[in-house]
């Protein structure tokens, strides 16, 4: 039985993967399993007999369940505290107990405290809405071609004299890739939402970014002092971000409305299925034009400045210290209900991307930093993921006096350095624990907080370095991103340090209450046993 395993990114199921092959492997079941993250499910889903989904990914669930459904695969949600211990043995039972047909429906074992009662149908309505999930992961699409444009930029800035005396020469070659990547930010963001939106809205995909990809393009072309229309090679990048995101949602909308009333050229039988395809999408596609060609040419619309000026108030909110703070404070939010906190940075990443993506090119014409908030700094705050937890894991490691918390603690220190840390936050667990639910959401605030205003108030220096791989390593991150200033890798290193103080009184109640249940236990065997 080949059996698929979901998470948010594929991280933490790869390393809940490896323990069940190996379990699977000592017992002699015919199991094979793969590791993939929510978003690639389409990808892998025809070639297996059965998924597995991570709890933090229960938002994806219905998309998951209905696709399962059309090919006849179960899909099953793993148990928090299951997947949090990478207990592989009771996630092999709920396997056999499903193929046996003795499972039970996936939630019901799940507890109903009042927390989890009333915060998570909040949290699974917002983290389900279509418009979020595709921008979700058509930002996230994006990010690898931006994270090569963010290391070109390392490289041609390197810290160290003597390597960068060595590289200079090929700064022409650095920028090019930059301006390769990142340089047309817009126009992969544009295609990557006609992408993911034809997948959820069930359009065709070909033709939902031919139409978007070629209605963005007129939507950056200007006049000039002159008169003349020119094509703005900067709107392709950072500067027509949210424009693109806005043109692939109409795009999808209207090809949706034109099917639905049944709208399009019809071709006869016997015509090729793409020619066929190609001309129903014409009318609609034809209409866009037209629309957003009048506004650009006849009314010199704007639509890059207009939508600026529309956005503006998240745009400042964001660019705040409150605003940044309760933002990650949000993201811990959602966890703490146990939901991927991808489902609130998916709405703040397309303005991170662009502050990002504008500090890089700052620093490439040697003008000032303007922006704090970028993935960068995100990830830097995340120091052990979403909620700080690399304290935490640091404390149970090295102070925990109850045998439960010292054994996760060692688990997970590994994955945490990398910032995967779904093992602590089921396995502490900190999701829907009201012993956790302050230091949880706090620390983050407090982190992000402190962290902008140092960097506005130029006490740390801001990033340059805008998309690196959120796995990097705590104080690493800090040093890479502002290509090696000491007082940002310094206060990187004081981020975990300050949320090992914030989390440490809250484990203490917490490690006590473990402890003092293990010696009842141990002492109630002895009794037993004497």
């Amino acid at each position: 039985m080949n059996i698929l395993l979901c998470c948010s990114t594929g991280m933490s199921s790869s390393i809940v993967v490896k323990s069940l092959r190996e379990v699977s492997h000592s017992e002699s079941l015919d199991y094979r399993f793969l590791a993939a993250s929510a978003g690639q499910i389409d990808m892998y889903i025809d070639k297996v007999d059965m998924v597995l989904l991570a709890p933090q990914n229960i938002t994806a669930l219905a998309r998951i369940k209905q696709l399962g459904a059309e090919r006849n695969i179960p899909v099953l949600i793993i148990d928090r505290e299951d997947y949090g211990n990478i207990d592989s043995k009771k996630i092999l039972q709920l396997i056999r107990l499903y193929t046996e047909k003795q499972g039970n429906d996936e939630m019901e074992n799940k507890s109903t405290n009042f927390l989890e009662k009333h915060l998570m149908p909040i949290a699974v309505k917002v983290g389900s809405n279509k418009p979020l999930t595709v921008i979700r992961n058509a930002m996230c699409a994006c990010m690898a071609l931006l994270i090569i444009g963010s290391i070109s930029i390392l490289l041609s800035n390197i810290p160290y004299e003597p390597i960068a005396v060595f590289l200079s020469p090929a700064a022409p070659f650095f920028n090019t890739i930059f301006n390769g990547t990142t340089g047309i930010m817009g126009l992969l963001t544009a295609a990557s939402i006609a992408y993911y939106g034809a997948l959820e809205y069930k359009q065709d995909i070909f033709v939902s970014i031919a139409t978007s990809v070629s209605i963005f393009i007129v939507t950056q072309y200007q006049i000039d002092i002159n008169g003349e229309y020119f094509l703005n090679v900067e709107g392709l990048g950072t500067v027509g971000l949210i424009t693109a995101i806005l043109v692939g949602f109409i795009t999808l909308k209207t090809l949706e409305f034109f099917k639905k009333k049944n709208i399009g050229i019809k071709m006869p039988n016997g015509v090729p299925e793409a020619v066929s395809q190609s001309f129903t999408s014409l009318l609609p596609a034809l209409f866009l034009l037209i629309i957003f060609g009048i506004l650009v040419v006849v009314f010199h619309f704007n639509l890059n400045e207009i939508i600026a000026t529309i956005l503006s108030p998240i745009t400042i909110a964001l660019n705040s210290v409150p605003g940044y703070a309760i933002y990650h404070m949000l993201c811990a939010l959602v966890f703490f209900c146990g939901i991927n906190s991808q489902v609130v940075i998916g709405v703040a990443l397309p303005f991170l991307m662009q502050n990002g993506a504008l500090n890089e090119k700052a620093y490439l014409a040697g003008d000032q930093l303007m922006y704090a908030a970028t993935n960068a700094t995100d990830a830097m705050i995340w120091a052990g993921g979403t909620g700080a937890t690399l304290g935490l894991v640091i404390l149970m490691s090295l102070t925990a006096r109850s045998k439960y918390f010292k054994t996760l603690g060692r688990m997970s220190i590994g994955p945490g350095i990398f910032n995967i840390n779904e093992p602590i936050i089921f396995g502490t667990p900190i999701c829907f624990n009201p012993l956790f639910m302050v230091p949880f959401i706090l620390t983050p605030g407090i982190l992000a907080g402190l962290t902008f205003f140092f960097m506005q108030s130029g006490i740390i220096d801001m990033p340059h370095v805008a998309n690196l791989p959120w796995t990097i390593p705590p104080v690493i991150v800090g040093f890479l991103m502002t290509g090696g200033s000491i007082s940002t890798t310094i206060w990187s290193f004081m981020i975990v340090i300050i949320s090992m103080l914030i989390y440490y009184p809250f484990f203490r109640l917490a490690d006590k209450q473990f402890y003092q249940k293990e010696r009842q236990e141990a002492q109630q065997v002895q009794g037993e046993n004497a």
